[in-house]
């Protein structure tokens, strides 16, 4: 090292020692001390830089290379320092090849990001390169060989990849949300995003990049403006529950109705300003019906355990007023009870095949004598009806019974009840017809407010266009039922 004319060969760390100690003089470079200056140069460049460089020299392409080159030549290294660079990269040499003969031709080339299946370790791996390859020409103008700039992107690709997954399957999942979800950005609120669910819920699509004033004027015309401006002035979100909506759709002109469930989230850039909200919507429409549903079954039952309670407390106090003695109480109550829970049975289930309109009336009237003929009559003909019709009938029977105990002719030994059925025909269909009649009971009196019970007989049978008629006479009061018998046969 003493000689100046190896002075570019100092430094270079491991490599410098490596290329210092090798013998090259059966390389087909020859000695350091031969070697042309602008080789010198590049290897003197190359052994001072920390960026990853490699040389091909000369018609076989000798190669050397310095440190930040070495990880890249993995288990080839150090053994690929003075080989050919077809035998060292003999596995890419398909790929990379052609861009080497370019080089040598004086063209050089740069890549971003170039792919390779190579082998290391003796496993194929899939990496990837950002390089150039610059021609170098010696004193005669001629290009001696090449220069190499390199860089190993294979990590920071393969991050790429997982980041790109990883964005993919959230756009995937922001798509396929149940809810609607947007991104309003600015205080212009401009939609930047909006799945699906939104476009269908404002009945509008192609909006991306337009104001919400252009989108969903009538949206914000329900005060929605307001909250979308607090939530970007305060910074706090906005949560509603249960919010009524009307959207237009505005092709059809129809308006739709909905109960909304939404978040308005304020979203910050990186210095913490707002800069966004973010909007998700999810339609409780359904829920709300349901809960209202809820609420009516919920009073149904409260006014059916009522009237089971006040049926049983007269089944008891008319079996023990007319009994002989307890023994015989006991069994009367004992067995009326099966009978009215036989019926309650009938009102749960309300599934199953078609039901005799007979049968329906008999359980209905099992617990105050099955129609005997000395309080209770029952006159009628064979008719059967669907199973949504047969519940429907066995509530009203339970109604009208449950009222005849509590207020009516079934209140009092001297009352009497007469329920007849049977069809009618007219020019143009059959029709069902049902009379209760009571009397000999308490004197009537129309109620001064209609209850559930009342609503549920003017209603008639579920889901049929029924012809109801409620007559409170002082005589004792009449209920008439008409419907077309082959709604309720099939219903």
């Amino acid at each position: 090292m003493s000689a100046p004319s190896l002075n570019f060969l100092a430094g270079g760390g491991e490599m410098g020692e490596i290329i210092r100690a090798t013998d090259w003089s059966g390389s087909p470079l020859g000695t350091p001390e031969t070697w042309p200056g602008s080789l010198r140069t590049l290897v003197q460049v190359m052994l001072m830089s920390g960026q990853p460089m490699f040389i091909a020299w000369g018609p076989e392409r000798i190669m050397l290379y310095n440190d930040g080159y070495a990880p890249m030549c993995a288990n080839r290294h150090p053994w690929a320092l003075g080989k050919p660079f077809a035998e060292v990269w003999a596995d890419i040499i398909d790929a990379v090849g052609p861009i080497m003969d370019a080089a040598y031709a004086g063209i050089p080339t740069y890549m971003d990001d170039i792919e390779f299946l190579m082998t290391r370790h003796g496993k194929q791996v899939e990496t990837h390169f950002s390089f150039g390859y610059t021609p170098v020409h010696d004193h005669e103008d001629r290009v001696a060989g090449m220069f190499c700039t390199a860089l190993e992107i294979t990590s920071e690709v393969a991050e790429a990849k997982a980041r790109k997954a990883d964005a993919e399957r959230l756009r995937e999942m922001f798509e396929q949300a149940p809810s609607a979800i947007a991104v309003l950005r600015g205080r212009d609120y401009v939609f930047e995003v909006a799945n699906s669910a939104y476009q269908r819920l404002v009945a509008k699509s192609d909006f991306l990049g337009r104001p919400a004033a252009d989108v969903i004027p009538d949206l914000l015309e329900q005060g929605f403006s307001d909250l979308l401006d607090r939530v970007y002035e305060t910074g706090e979100p906005f949560i509603g529950a249960g919010v009524p909506i009307t959207v237009t759709d505005t092709e059809t002109g129809t308006t739709i109705d909905y109960m909304m469930d939404f978040v308005y989230q304020p979203m910050r850039d990186a210095d913490g300003e707002i800069d966004a909200i973010f909007v998700e919507v999810a339609d409780a429409t359904e829920r709300h019906k349901a809960e209202k549903m809820q609420a009516i079954l919920n009073e149904e039952l409260a006014h059916r355990i009522k009237n089971q309670m006040a049926v049983v407390q007269a089944i008891v106090s008319q079996t023990l007023r007319n009994a002989a003695d307890v023994r015989s109480a006991r069994q009367l109550i004992n067995g009326r009870l099966v009978a009215l829970s036989s019926a309650h049975d009938l009102l749960v289930r309300g599934k199953g095949e078609r039901a005799s309109v007979r049968k329906l009336i008999e359980t209905a009237m099992e617990p105050y004598g099955r129609g005997d003929g000395r309080q209770i009559n029952l006159t009628g003909t064979e008719i059967e009806v669907g199973p949504k019709a047969a519940l429907s009938l066995a509530l009203i029977l339970h109604e009208l019974a449950t009222n005849a105990v509590k207020y009516g002719a079934l209140s009092v030994p001297e009352g009497h009840l007469d329920i007849a059925w049977g069809t009618s025909v007219d020019e143009e269909s059959t029709t069902f017809d049902l009379t209760w009649t009571e009397s000999g009971g308490p004197s009537v009196d129309e109620p001064s407010a209609p209850g559930f019970g009342t609503r549920l007989l003017r209603g008639g049978i579920t889901g049929v266009e029924s012809r109801v008629e409620l007559d409170y006479s002082p005589g004792g009061f009449t209920f008439v039922l008409s419907t077309p018998l082959a709604d309720i046969v099939i219903s």
